[in-house]
């Protein structure tokens, strides 16, 4: 178990593949609800820390540039991994399928996303952050902050 409190600030993000596609909700998504029109059933890379349903993120940025940020409310709502089983936190390490609520809407950073039947199928292209985390990383990745 790894605290968030325990991870540097700029490693706080959540690692976005892709988009699940339907034959993965069919045969993996057994333990998430039916999405509402702000929902998207995400593939997400290595978690940094155990991060618990109903965690809420403040924007969303290109993994390839840091400087290509969306401000957006992006809410943890539910949880899954290869046996389809939901679970009450994105445990850290693990490779999960995760539904997160977009408010007001998805991004078109999100909503451009490749859709994928699994992981591994897409590199991570988006990750999703508080606004602090989203700054520190942007320190470390353009050499200044914002």
């Amino acid at each position: 178990m790894r605290t968030e409190e325990d991870t540097p600030l700029a490693d706080r993000v959540l690692l976005i593949e892709s988009r699940a596609d339907e034959s993965a909700l069919a045969v993996l998504g057994q333990g998430l609800p039916r999405l509402s029109t702000n929902e998207e059933a995400l593939f997400l890379s290595y978690n940094y820390a155990d991060v618990p349903v109903g965690r809420s993120f403040g924007c969303c940025f290109r993994a390839s540039d840091a400087s290509d940020v969306v401000s957006v409310t992006a809410t943890v709502v539910a949880v899954t991994q290869q046996f389809g089983i939901g679970w009450d936190v994105i445990p850290h390490g693990w490779k999960t399928l995760a539904v997160l609520r977009f408010e007001p809407a998805p991004p078109a950073l999100i909503r451009d996303l490749p859709e994928a039947a699994g992981w591994f199928d897409q590199r991570v292209s988006v990750h999703v952050s508080d606004r602090d985390a989203w700054a520190a990383r942007a320190v470390t990745e353009l050499g200044h902050g914002n």
